[in-house]
């Protein structure tokens, strides 16, 4: 395992050599975000440093998202980990004043996710997939209820580190166990070594509502039309793993009414789930006919658990307005394939189309980040809106 940051350590990083070179590289959105670090303090440190670390890796600046995520990570290892010190920990913090912001499970979740993609670049694969497992458990402290991880995406991407390791076995375990929750899951083919991951849409929102702005409830981002992906070269669609809103949205298949005092609230009624996940069931077997090179079933997807609460705050004898603070900048769903790595064009780029896989009256293409590992394995990496476009 990577060593974790001590404060002083990161704080002579941070006030240090660090921002100097950052703002001297002509990268403004980044040195405005590093800039809120400075501003804001500590009670959005961990938030600031997320927002920082996807605006670097977008831009390719490994350095600084790593030192950024490490930051996050750092934070939410001291407050989450698993064990009982930590848990009395969690127990005080949840009934006392005011909080610094350390995320949902969804949203720390995928502060491991990025931290795990920057090891896949560097083809450090035991690093990079002990981040999707410490993503998995991150996802189980769902109100400190154990056992409740249902991220496909990082079961996905802990098989995938091992596959691309050599350990067929605990590749071959991540994957079974994936299947659980998509049942038309199909694993890559043993010569794929490319993985193309496409991020769509924008950032789960979450808002006050009720009297006095006490519960807190999730909504989709804003604004967005893209559902699907597909390779522009060749017209195949991506597979949709993991729709990040359906991760702060619902428990199972329950969908969350609101939040109280960190107690959830379901909706009394199963509405109609119409997801990036759910949409697209119809195209699933066309998705992974690619992947593996055959016609796969289609299923229905697994149920998808909550991946966020929230622990309200409490001030002396009054009830505090939610925490609506939240990670602005990720998106709203991750979508992917795999390929062998030959066949992945440095100039890869990507076409976002609508849930019916049909093209947007507004076209939206990127070109992803393809980035060859010192083994030869290859991430290709896009999302639809830039990093930078969060608030």
């Amino acid at each position: 395992m990577r060593p974790i940051f001590l404060a002083s350590t990161l704080a002579t990083v941070l006030v240090g050599s660090f921002y100097a070179p950052l703002a001297a590289a002509n990268d403004a959105a980044l040195a405005s975000a590093q800039q809120r670090l400075q501003s804001e303090g500590e009670r959005n440190m961990v938030l600031n440093h997320m927002r920082a670390g996807t605006i670097a890796f977008e831009a390719s600046n490994h350095n600084a998202a790593e030192t950024h995520f490490d930051a996050a990570l750092n934070r939410i290892n001291g407050f989450y980990a698993d064990d009982e010190q930590a848990r009395k920990a969690r127990s005080l913090w949840y009934s006392e004043g005011t909080k610094n912001f350390l995320g949902e499970p969804y949203e720390r979740a995928m502060a491991f996710y990025y931290r795990g993609l920057l090891d896949l670049q560097k083809a450090d694969y035991e690093n990079a997939r002990a981040s999707f497992k410490s993503a998995l458990i991150q996802d189980s402290f769902a109100e400190e209820e154990q056992d409740r991880a249902d991220f496909a995406l990082m079961l996905f991407l802990e098989g995938w580190a091992s596959h691309l390791n050599g350990d067929s076995i605990l590749a071959r375990q991540a994957w079974d166990e994936l299947k659980t929750m998509r049942p038309d899951f199909v694993v890559p083919a043993a010569n794929h070594t490319a993985l193309i991951l496409a991020e769509s849409g924008k950032a789960p929102r979450k808002l006050a509502d009720g009297i006095g702005h006490n519960l807190l409830v999730y909504r989709r981002g804003k604004r967005f039309k893209e559902q699907r992906v597909k390779v522009a070269s060749s017209g195949t669609l991506l597979y949709p793993m993991e729709d990040i809103y359906l991760q702060a949205s619902t428990r199972g298949a329950r969908p969350i009414d609101s939040v109280l005092d960190g107690q959830i609230r379901f909706k009394k009624t199963n509405a109609k789930r119409g997801t990036v996940l759910t949409d697209v069931a119809t195209g699933a077997a066309d998705t992974f006919s690619y992947i593996t090179g055959e016609r796969a079933s289609t299923g229905v997807f697994g149920a998808m658990q909550l991946a966020g609460t929230v622990a309200l705050a409490f001030s002396s004898g009054a009830r505090a307005e939610a925490d609506t603070r939240y990670w602005d900048n990720l998106s709203d769903a991750v979508h992917i394939t795999t390929l062998p790595a030959s066949e992945v064009s440095d100039e890869l780029t990507l076409e976002y189309l609508n849930s019916k896989a049909s093209a947007l009256r507004e076209p939206i293409s990127t070109k992803a980040v393809v980035t060859r590992d010192p083994r030869g394995n290859v991430l290709a990496w896009a999302r639809s809106r830039p990093a930078v476009e969060y608030r």
